[in-house]
């Protein structure tokens, strides 16, 4: 318990010293949860301290954080105004309580965006991410082997974590946070030690992710694997869909090995009709719709769905709309594609506006179809660094080349990205900590982009 408490004092004085090393101690301890360890420690309000040790510190070192100018900031700002608003007139006694739940969430976007400025922070992050999610894998795996019919790590035959976690999906979902990231180790320039840890890591939280029986996160795990493959490989779109098709014909092979238990629980994936959880769920999002007839304009209010329907809204963006009503989903819909564009310049060659404004692109352009981000236009460069954009007679604005390693990072976190977003479709995470956090993992992207550089004209063809 001693330890515990240093844990969270220290954090505090280390997010005013350094924002960065604060933000990796508020994620460990959100992930991790020592409250669900030990309940005394709730009597400190550990997220509230390390949640003011971080506000404290960005103060502090405003100078040191990025300045970028996101459209996305203004835009959450709205949402927060739509939940505001919809609250004074459906609930108001719900206001305060509410609303510092939301802007709690919101603040962990501000975080990511503001702090995350290089390559190896996003390492370093998820790194330490990893170490405490196989951790918590690790813990299940011993009190399991200690105690085979554990009531607190098995229920229904399902394995699952403590406290927050004690629900198989939540914990499965948990288990394939950072599987991204592990797959990038193991495709950038590292050495065999880090390669080898990343292996290890993968293999057990894969085995937790079948212990949970997770239909969701089975089928996510696939998509992982088979993303980060056809991103990350060479080719046109046609090469890159051939060799995630064949991903993920070895991983059907590799599930029909699988115990007997897993097998049943994907095969109710291919009779969504007639299985009763996933009825229960569509009725849910049916009501959701209804809420929103109901009131058009204010929604039911964020946090009331429950008053008004007795199942969870299992669908976040249904839960969003129903709550927010339509101007609070138009504003997350619109958020989430900000966000995706930002990894435009990795993954084509981009217009760049130079500085004080744009102008007409030089070279000859072609079309380019990208798996994620559609058709875009692509400039052909006969030189080392991307031709984009010509302001004058005299200068021209490239990028620099786009290092691969940097690329392997950005593609994990759009990975992680696409597994959330589409875990959240059956859940309740509308807005939780992880949604805005990933966001703001995102938008920080533009802080790493590859630098704008400027040539004289005749220089630009050499």
């Amino acid at each position: 318990m001693a330890l515990v408490y240093f844990f969270y004092f220290g954090s505090f004085v280390t997010s005013i010293v350094n924002p960065f090393w604060g933000l990796v101690a508020i994620i460990f301890s959100v992930l991790i949860r020592f409250q669900d360890r030990f309940p005394d420690i709730v009597a400190i309000k550990p997220f509230s301290l390390l949640f003011l040790g971080m506000i404290i510190g960005c103060i502090v070192n405003k100078d040191k954080l990025a300045k970028q100018n996101w459209l996305q900031d203004k835009l959450l700002i709205w949402m927060l105004v739509v939940s505001i608003l919809g609250l004074l007139i459906m609930k108001p006694s719900d206001i305060i309580s509410e609303t510092w739940q939301f802007v709690s969430s919101l603040a962990f976007y501000y975080f990511a965006t503001r702090i995350m400025q290089e390559p190896k922070h996003f390492v370093i992050l998820f790194a330490v991410m990893s170490c405490c999610i196989v951790y918590m894998g690790y813990e299940v795996i011993i009190e399991v082997a200690k105690d085979p019919q554990s009531p607190i790590f098995i229920r229904n035959g399902r394995w699952q974590g403590l406290g927050y976690y004690s629900n198989a999906n939540e914990f499965g979902q948990l288990m394939i946070t950072t599987i991204p990231f592990l797959l990038a180790a193991l495709l950038m320039k590292s050495n065999i030690l880090i390669k080898l840890t990343s292996i290890i890591f993968i293999g057990l939280l894969v085995f937790v992710v079948g212990k949970t029986e997770s239909r969701t996160v089975m089928v996510l795990l696939g998509l992982i694997v088979i993303g980060t493959f056809v991103l990350r490989g060479s080719g046109n779109i046609i090469l890159k869909t051939m060799k995630g098709g064949s991903l993920g014909l070895l991983l059907i092979v590799a599930l029909s090995f699988a115990p007997g238990p897993i097998q049943d629980r994907l095969e109710t994936v291919l009779n969504a009709g007639s299985d009763a959880s996933f009825q229960g769920r569509t009725r849910s999002w049916g009501y959701g719709f209804e809420m929103v007839m109901w009131y058009p304009i204010t929604g039911v209010g964020k946090g009331q769905w429950s008053s008004y329907h007795g199942l969870m809204p299992h669908n976040s963006y249904v839960q969003i709309m129903a709550e927010l009503g339509p101007v609070g989903i138009f504003l997350f819909i619109w958020i989430l594609k900000l966000c995706f564009m930002e990894f435009r310049p990795f993954f084509f060659e981009t217009d760049v506006d130079p500085p004080g404004g744009s102008s007409p692109t030089t070279g000859n352009q072609e079309d380019e179809i990208h798996p994620i981000f559609g058709v875009q236009n692509k400039v052909k460069s006969s030189s080392n660094l991307i031709e984009t954009e010509q302001s004058t007679d005299d200068v021209s604005f490239q990028r620099e080349p786009v290092d691969m390693q940097i690329k392997t990072i950005v593609i994990a976190v759009v990975i992680v990205m696409i597994a959330w977003l589409t875990y959240i479709f059956l859940g309740n995470q509308g807005y939780a900590v992880w949604t805005y956090f990933y966001i703001g993992l995102c938008s920080a992207i533009r802080n790493i982009h590859p630098k704008i550089v400027t040539l004289p004209c005749e220089l630009k063809n050499v």
